[in-house]
């Protein structure tokens, strides 16, 4: 009896062992998911001021119904 609980604790933890090293790889995979998102995030606000500084301010212009 104990050896078959023992073995039965063995393969528990066996699939635990799997279990958290499948989960490592998806916390590394998405570490580099939100790095690459950041980088990219990054370089639309760069473009976005660029535009911004491009486009003329809201006094330079009359209203329409002027």
């Amino acid at each position: 009896m104990p050896d078959e609980r023992i073995r039965e604790l063995e393969i528990r933890m066996t699939h635990l062992e799997d279990f958290i090293n499948q989960l490592n790889r998806i916390v590394l995979e998405n570490g580099k998911v939100i790095d690459s998102l950041k980088i990219e995030q990054t370089s639309f606000k760069q473009q976005l001021n660029e535009l911004s500084e491009q486009m003329p301010g809201p006094g330079s212009e009359k209203p329409p119904h002027y």
